[in-house]
């Protein structure tokens, strides 16, 4: 296994990779196909990075046998993934490390407590068939940007949807306290008695922001968000006509917030029938804006976006 960590693997040079393989059959090998090639929210130290995760080869070889028979992978979900993304997410990571890395050993979610008080978990901690131990931090995150000017916007300005999380605070979390687990003394003897004190930390972050519809594409974000991050747009329920008649549309519920939509007319919606389906709701909704592809016969994501309600309020 090549562990180098250059910031741009050799599969990553796939022209369009997201958009090349929607032809995979089952939503979970679209879902790990998007894992290995969707691009990193944040740019990452070398040290940091989990691209050498992907420097495996054939991996479309390797899907497509996964594709015709995926059974034991949908079966090895656990239940709370099949409606948790954050659970869905893990789960797809343990499959590939399971599928394309077979380490000798990998020990998932394991909690690290000091005088009886949960302090930290690993979310993945393995050691490789060359003996290398590794703490492998992993997270899915989607956030809208509040900031109306395209070229001053700060980390804080981007919040979760449900508005319980923010981004510059999860990015301090992740890298003052989870990375750095296995430096404080209940992390290291954690580490320690499962015989997997690791060598090397690697974060392996994922996910979308969201701007404002009318510039959504002009935005440019400060560092550390990665310049090649994934990006969609927001709209208040008011304006959701601005979006288009052209288009179809398809709401999309967790899980199915990762691989890019692909759909049957009979899942589709209409502006007209969107507009009457967001009139009065209460959440932000995730939907993709639809385009046919005649070759596939099918409905294909063209972009995607959070519709929020009129109330929904931009102070933090």
């Amino acid at each position: 296994m090549n562990l180098s960590l250059s910031c741009h693997p050799d599969h990553l040079s796939e022209s369009d990779p997201l958009q090349s393989r929607l032809s995979y059959q089952h939503e979970i090998i679209r879902d790990l196909h998007w894992l290995i090639y969707s691009p990193s929210l944040m740019t990452l130290p070398d040290d940091q990075s989990s691209d050498w995760l992907f420097n495996q080869s054939a991996i479309h070889e390797r899907l497509q046998k996964l594709d015709e028979n995926p059974q034991p992978l949908i079966n090895a979900l656990r239940q709370q993934a099949k409606f948790r993304l954050g659970y869905y997410f893990e789960d797809l990571i343990r499959m590939y490390i399971q599928s394309f890395i077979q380490p000798i050993d990998l020990k998932c979610n394991i909690q690290v407590s000091r005088d009886k008080t949960t302090v930290g978990e690993y979310d993945f901690l393995m050691a490789l068939k060359e003996g290398m131990k590794i703490h492998l931090e992993a997270a899915v995150k989607f956030y809208l940007c509040t900031s109306q000017d395209p070229e001053n916007c700060a980390l804080e300005d981007f919040i979760g949807p449900n508005r319980s999380d923010r981004l510059d605070k999860k990015w301090q979390r992740l890298t003052d306290h989870q990375m750095r687990l296995s430096h404080t003394d209940a992390g290291k003897d954690r580490a320690t008695s499962l015989g997997l004190l690791p060598e090397k930390h690697s974060l392996l972050l994922r996910g979308y922001l969201f701007y404002p519809f009318a510039h959504w594409l002009d935005y440019h974000p400060p560092a550390p968000i990665s310049a090649d991050h994934l990006k969609g747009w927001w709209v208040r329920g008011a304006d959701v006509e601005s979006l288009g008649s052209e288009y179809q549309y398809v709401m999309l519920m967790k899980p199915r917030w990762l691989a890019l939509a692909l759909c049957g007319f009979q899942e589709t919606l209409s502006c007209s029938e969107l507009i009457e389906r967001t009139d009065d709701i209460t959440t932000p909704k995730l939907i993709a804006r639809l385009q046919f592809d005649s070759n596939e016969g099918l409905w294909r994501e063209m972009d995607r976006g959070f519709i929020v309600p009129d109330s929904w309020n931009l102070k933090r």
